[in-house]
């Protein structure tokens, strides 16, 4: 029910007020009455009602000033005022005091009746309205937060929107923090809460630490974020220390009580409203260069170490790829190591376009492996992987996994097919080895590799390297024409591949050790001696 007090001087109209009104069965409550408005106001502090009907003209305090008072420190109670043809300028002043009604005298118990319950109606709706905005208050203030960090409020918009919200923003210095889970997306190391709890213990973390050292206010930001707005009162210098240190006491305790990590980036400090917004960028341009520094730290933005150059990692990547292929295994993690110090020292290459060239990397090495690996969907699990982690040294720490695991299995499957498509070379080249200009690339295209994987398997297999097999191929055919033939020695030249016979001699000499005339001239006595 309904709490009703009646305060009025005229004892005629208070009693009449109190006994013909049957109160209770309408949903009231007859608390209390006064004859003046200064008892009247201690019995309203006593009962709190939800209505109060007075008169204007009171001994000691008259209705307007009680209502004055009633409104200042209970706004909800509703207020009729009664009053008299004579006393119509104070209805007005009543009016501005936002009381709910007044009513002429004299007037009739319904009138009365349905002045109360139309008062009730709108406390009833009045009510509802609050609750409503009780319930989407954290949903206000969200909203209302994410504006104030991205620069979208006026100063007047964020002392009005705070005030409503009930949010304190002192006069002080601001420092913005932004505070995210190192592992919402690690495969590896699955988290035991879940993202959206995980957000939440990080929040109540850092909200019992940020309650033991300083001021401020935490929200839920975007997807992965919890943001931090601290209030410092020391000067720009002391600030910055004071907010690492409440950021590191922050990462320190979820390490020990969740038993996971995060990393905190720190904004600049601001001494205006505005400059929470700059503060909340200084601090997610510190946390975007997670990827370089690490994770489970924290970052200033003030720290920031500017970027050394560009970044040209072509030859380093085509150079691992190659060593993929011959199986040097100790050589391509060493590529890798420098690839991946070439990300770091650039320190202006974004996690995105690390997980691009990790990913490119990883093709590369599928591709090598497709003949082994038909079917299967381990690429798209490894893209799926990079794409999870959040730092340049954990990516290139798995793939410097994946090619620990492929470089054997690549080794034992390619044995056999390097020992063939050498041995293809080879007879292609005591085939042609009489035209002049047969080169490494012609040889190459016969068997359909690149020129540079040709001259190095080929070094590797046949323990010679091309050009000096190629011409041993020659000499050697050269000693057996000059043994079995008369021909002469620019005749010999032009058969075993050579148009310019002093070039051949200087072959031949450097092969045999004697020019073609003498190696002739003992094949001749050799021939008749052994006549």
């Amino acid at each position: 029910m309904y709490k009703v007090i009646i305060i009025d001087d005229d004892c005629i109209i208070r009693r009449g007020l109190i006994q013909l009104i049957p109160w209770n069965e309408h949903g009231f409550e007859l608390a209390g009455s006064s004859d003046n408005g200064k008892d009247g106001l201690e019995l309203i502090r006593k009962v709190q009602p939800h209505l109060i009907i007075t008169d204007i003209r009171m001994p000691f305090m008259n209705g307007l000033e009680l209502t004055e008072i009633v409104k200042e420190e209970y706004p909800h109670i509703k207020i009729i005022m009664l009053t008299s043809y004579d006393d119509f300028d104070f209805a007005k002043q009543a009016l501005k005091l936002k009381v709910f009604d007044y009513l002429l005298k004299p007037f009739d118990n319904e009138t009365i009746i349905k002045a109360a319950a139309s008062a009730m109606h709108e406390l009833a709706y009045e009510y509802r309205i609050s609750q409503k905005v009780t319930e989407a208050l954290p949903i206000l203030r969200q909203k209302f937060l994410e504006k104030l960090i991205n620069g979208k409020l006026s100063e007047y918009e964020i002392v009005s929107g705070a005030e409503f919200l009930e949010l304190a923003l002192p006069d002080t210095s601001y420092v913005t923090m932004v505070l995210k889970a190192d592992d919402y997306s690690y495969s590896e190391y699955p988290s035991r809460f879940g993202k959206e709890m995980l957000k939440y213990c990080v929040l109540n973390v850092a909200e019992e630490t940020l309650g033991s050292k300083g001021q401020g206010i935490l929200f839920d930001s975007v997807e992965d974020e919890v943001v931090m707005i601290c209030f410092i009162k020391e000067n720009e210098e002391q600030a910055k220390e004071k907010a690492f240190l409440i950021a590191e006491d922050i990462r320190r305790n979820i390490e020990n009580f969740l038993k996971t990590t995060i990393t905190a980036a720190i904004g600049g400090v601001y001494q205006t409203y505005e400059g929470i917004s700059y503060s909340y960028k200084d601090a997610q341009a510190a946390l975007e260069i997670r990827h370089i520094l690490g994770t489970n730290r924290v970052i200033r933005r003030f720290e920031y170490i500017e970027p050394t150059g560009s970044m040209d990692i072509s030859n380093l990547k085509n150079e691992f790829i190659l060593n993929v292929k011959l199986s040097f295994l100790d050589k391509a993690l060493l590529n890798l190591t420098a690839i991946e110090r070439s990300i770091l020292e650039a320190k202006n290459v974004s996690l995105l376009e690390v997980q691009r060239i990790s990913m490119e990397i990883t093709l590369l090495l599928y591709k090598e492996m497709e003949i082994y690996t038909k079917g299967d969907e381990s690429l798209d699990l490894a893209f799926r992987k990079i794409q999870q982690f959040q730092t340049v040294h954990n990516i290139f720490l798995f793939i410097a996994d994946l090619i620990t695991t492929f470089i054997p299995i690549i080794h034992s499957k390619s044995d056999s097919q390097t020992k063939r498509i050498i041995n293809q070379a080879v007879v292609y080249m005591k085939s042609y080895f009489y035209y002049e200009n047969l080169s490494l690339q012609d040889v190459a295209k016969t068997v359909h590799i690149s020129p540079t994987y040709l001259s190095i398997i080929f070094k590797k297999e046949m323990n010679i390297n091309f050009s000096d097999y190629l011409q041993t191929i020659r000499m050697n055919e050269a000693k057996e024409l000059f043994r079995n033939s008369n021909l002469k020695t620019y005749e010999v030249a032009e058969r075993v591949g050579f148009s310019n016979p002093q070039y051949f001699s200087v072959w031949f000499k450097k092969n045999t050790g004697m020019s073609p005339k003498d190696f002739k001239s003992q094949s001749v006595g050799l021939q008749k001696f052994g006549n």
